[in-house]
C-alpha cells in the first residue's frame, strides 16, 4: 500500500508554487513544489490539455453549468500551454493511484476515523482528507493535509477551474467533514527527511511519550514536524520555539540541546 506521505509529496510537485503560504511547514523542500503544476478541469484525472479536451469539457459539463464559451476560453487561455495537464479535487488522489471515484465515494468507502469536523477529536495527519458537503449531503469536495503554518492544518487541493492545484490555509476554507484514507493509503509515521533526522549524534529519543511531546506542542502551535515518536531535529526546533516563548519558565544559562 502506498504511504500519506507519498501522495502528498506527490500532489505538491502539481501545486502552484506561489501558493504557498510564508512560513509553511511542508514535506518536501521549497523548491521542490510545483515542479509540474496542474491545472482543475472537472472530470479528468491528471490528463494532458488539449483543445480536444477542453471542447469535450465545456459541451459535456461547463456549459451545463451555465459558463459561456466566452469565459471558458478565457480562464483556459490563460493557462501557460496546452501541454499542461489538468484534474479535479478527488482526481488528484485518482491520478496517484490509478482510480476513478468522486470525493463522496472516497468519503464512504475509504475513509476511517471520519466524521463532521467539531466532532472528531484527534491532530490532523499529514495525508488526512478534508470534505465539504453539500446542501445534498454528499461531499461534493475534496483536499489532503499537506503541512502546517504555526500549527494551522494547510491544504493542497485541486481548487477550481480559476485556480489549478493550490495549497490553502484551512482557516480560508469552509470545509465540513474529516477523515483518513486508510483503505488506501498508509498512515506511517515516518518522513521523507528522516536521513536529516539520523545526523543527531546519539540515538534518537523514541516511544509515546515523544509522540504525545509531539502532537501536544504542534496543537499549541510549536511545530515538531509529523507525529512520529522519534525526537530528531525537528522535535528538538518545535522544543527550542517552546523554551524561547516561555523563557521565563527556564533557569538563566540553561540551553535546550537536541538529543
Amino acid at each position: 500500500m502506498r504511504t500519506a506521505l507519498e501522495f502528498i509529496t506527490f500532489a505538491l510537485t502539481h501545486a502552484k508554487r506561489g501558493s504557498v503560504p510564508a512560513g509553511a511547514k511542508l514535506p518536501i523542500e521549497p523548491d521542490e513544489v510545483g515542479s509540474e503544476p496542474w491545472e482543475y478541469l472537472y472530470g479528468t484525472t491528471g490528463h494532458r490539455v488539449t483543445n480536444a479536451l477542453l471542447n469535450e469539457r465545456y459541451e459535456n459539463f461547463y456549459r451545463n453549468k451555465g459558463w459561456t464559451r466566452e469565459a471558458f476560453d478565457m480562464v483556459t487561455g490563460s493557462w501557460p500551454t496546452l501541454s499542461r495537464k489538468a484534474t479535479d479535487c478527488q482526481g488528484l488522489l485518482d491520478s496517484f493511484l490509478g482510480t476513478d471515484v468522486t470525493a463522496n465515494y472516497c468519503y464512504t468507502a475509504w475513509c476511517t476515523e471520519k466524521g463532521n469536523i467539531a466532532d472528531v477529536d484527534r491532530p490532523y495527519e499529514l495525508g488526512e482528507a478534508l470534505f465539504y458537503r453539500n446542501s445534498e449531503g454528499r461531499m461534493s469536495h475534496v483536499g489532503f493535509v499537506c503541512g502546517f503554518l504555526d500549527g494551522e492544518p494547510l491544504t493542497v487541493e485541486a481548487r477550481g477551474i480559476r485556480y489549478g492545484v493550490v495549497v490553502t490555509k484551512f482557516s480560508d476554507r469552509v470545509w465540513t467533514h474529516r477523515g483518513l484514507v486508510t483503505a488506501k493509503l498508509s498512515y506511517e509515521k515516518e518522513y521523507r527527511d528522516e536521513q536529516i533526522l539520523l545526523e543527531v549524534k546519539r540515538p534518537m529519543i523514541q516511544g509515546e511519550c515523544i509522540l504525545n511531546l509531539q502532537k501536544a506542542l504542534n496543537a499549541l502551535g510549536y511545530y515538531c514536524g509529523f507525529p512520529d515518536g522519534k525526537c530528531g531535529r525537528i522535535t528538538m526546533g518545535g522544543v527550542r520555539e517552546f523554551a524561547l516563548r516561555h523563557a521565563a519558565a527556564v533557569p538563566e544559562g540553561a540551553e535546550v540541546r537536541s538529543a
